[in-house]
């Protein structure tokens, strides 16, 4: 006898069934819930990476602006010596040095601080930074050669003006017994009258002390204020007075002498101090020069500002000689007293103009002096 199938409880699979689907239902409900906040939390972080992105995009620009537009050389290297950054103005510093004397330059100073370098007659300051992460470090770096030069000037003018003061003192303080002992000195003589020797050693003392009064009076010169009366004047006109006055001194030793100053060109300066300058710097270069030497003087004119130039062929000057040229009582002659440059400085001073001087020390000398054309 066959058997009779199981009877299937058709509703209970059926509650199964929809209790099965409602949880289904609800999971995929959470689910959504879930992708909705995820699709909300991915949407916002995107909106952060492209701020980010946009911040620094802006930084990048703006880091970029600042390197492309500093007045200072901005380099940074790598521990191997290679360049990872560099501005506008370290490429100009490459293309006037060189890279292996910029490179030099920069092996020279490879610990955090600041430094001064000498290179080819240039001041460079180099501020140096450690570069972390490629262990390296970073240079910023800029040409000071006209700000030591100010400042060269300022401490020398400070030293003016305070041996200015002390040397007035003691000028003063000679002067008053001098007079007293010219005159004594020519009573002496007039009472030696037919005494050949005495007459002659009273006349020697007077000849003294008219020296030393000379000196006192160039020292005063010195310490006394300038005053000037300028006026626009032909360069020519300055320096052709000196010259036929000179001209003897120069007929005597044999110099070759060449006048390249332009006619056209104008300066404008007090006419007799300017004179003075001219009548200095050349009567110098006369007595540097040997026999059958040379000086040449040249004239310019640029923008707001003209001058002349006297190079001579003599034995130079010094480099140390040359810091305090401008330094009363600094000479290189044997009998000098050092006050001839010392006045011509303060008289173009006094003028807003400028002088320097250049020179290899053995073969050369060449003074540069700049006035204003008005």
């Amino acid at each position: 006898m066959a058997e009779k199938p199981e009877k299937v409880d058709k509703s209970g699979e059926m509650e199964m069934l929809a209790q099965a689907f409602a949880a289904f239902s609800e999971a995929s409900a959470k689910l959504e819930e879930k992708y909705v906040i995820i699709e909300e939390e991915a949407k916002k972080l995107r909106e952060e990476v492209e701020d980010k992105n946009l911040q620094l995009s802006k930084l990048s620009g703006l880091l970029s602006s600042v390197l492309d537009n500093s007045n200072s050389c901005v380099t940074a290297i790598d521990g191997q010596d290679n360049i990872l950054v560099k501005n506008p103005v370290a490429d100009s510093f490459i293309q006037e040095l060189g890279m292996d004397l910029f490179m030099d330059m920069l092996r020279s100073h490879e610990k955090p601080g600041v430094y001064d370098h000498e290179l080819d007659g240039r001041t460079f300051r180099l501020s140096v930074g450690l570069l972390d992460e490629q262990k390296g470090f970073v240079f910023v770096i800029n040409d000071i050669t006209h700000m030591k030069k100010l400042e060269g000037e300022r401490q020398r003018d400070e030293k003016l003006v305070l041996m200015g003061e002390m040397a007035a003192n003691i000028a003063h303080e000679i002067r008053n017994p001098l007079g007293s002992i010219e005159l004594f000195a020519s009573l002496l003589e007039r009472d030696l009258k037919g005494d050949e020797s005495g007459t002659k050693l009273t006349r020697s003392i007077v000849k003294g002390v008219r020296t030393i009064n000379s000196i006192i009076s160039n020292i005063l010169l010195f310490t006394k204020e300038i005053k000037l009366e300028p006026i626009r004047r032909h360069t020519a006109d300055v320096v052709d007075d000196v010259i036929l006055y000179l001209s003897h001194l120069m007929k005597d030793k044999n110099i070759k002498f060449i006048n390249n100053i332009d006619e056209d060109h104008m300066v404008c300066c007090d006419f007799e101090l300017c004179k003075q300058v001219v009548m200095n710097i050349v009567h110098n270069a006369i007595e540097a020069v040997p026999d059958g030497g040379k000086i040449i003087i040249d004239s310019f004119q640029s923008g707001d500002v003209s001058g002349f130039t006297v190079t001579d062929s003599g034995t130079g000057i010094s480099e140390s000689m040359r810091k305090k040229l401008f330094i009363p009582f600094q000479t290189t002659k044997a009998k000098g007293t050092g006050l001839g440059l010392a006045i011509v400085y303060k008289i173009i001073k006094a003028h807003n103009g400028a002088i320097s001087v250049d020179s290899d020390g053995t073969s050369y000398t060449k003074f540069t002096v700049e006035f204003p054309v008005k």
